[in-house]
């Protein structure tokens, strides 16, 4: 598992990447894998940068036989559709085989996704 809070900014990101790839590929996980799982997270940290969150962001990922699952929890609402196009949301349903957010009851929100792993 990997899990590690940091700022939603973009030089904070490319680290973001690195970690979780560095980490899933030190796990015995193929790199195509490896790499979807670093595209869902761009995606949902970007989401939350977009939305001006300005503390840090915690983020969770956790490899499993069937699927690997992201989850990124944040101080407010996040919006995952980026309008007009909604880009970011069709590409996270293509990698994803769910995802969405949900409000916790201390009032943050967790963005999620979970990613199958192809056997």
């Amino acid at each position: 598992m990997v899990e590690f809070t940091f700022r939603a900014r973009r030089s904070e990101l490319r680290e973001a990447r690195t970690l979780v790839s560095d980490t899933l590929r030190e796990q015995g996980i193929d790199s195509h894998h490896a790499s979807t799982v670093v595209l869902v997270v761009n995606e949902l940290i970007a989401a939350a940068r977009e939305c001006d969150v300005k503390t840090p962001v915690r983020l969770t990922v956790a490899p499993y036989p069937q699927l690997t699952s992201v989850r990124l929890q944040c101080d407010r609402n996040v919006e995952l559709r980026d309008k007009p196009f909604d880009i970011r949301e069709r590409l996270i349903q293509h990698l994803a085989i769910a995802f969405g957010r949900r409000r916790r009851d201390d009032g943050t929100v967790d963005l999620w996704a979970e990613i199958a792993r192809s056997q």
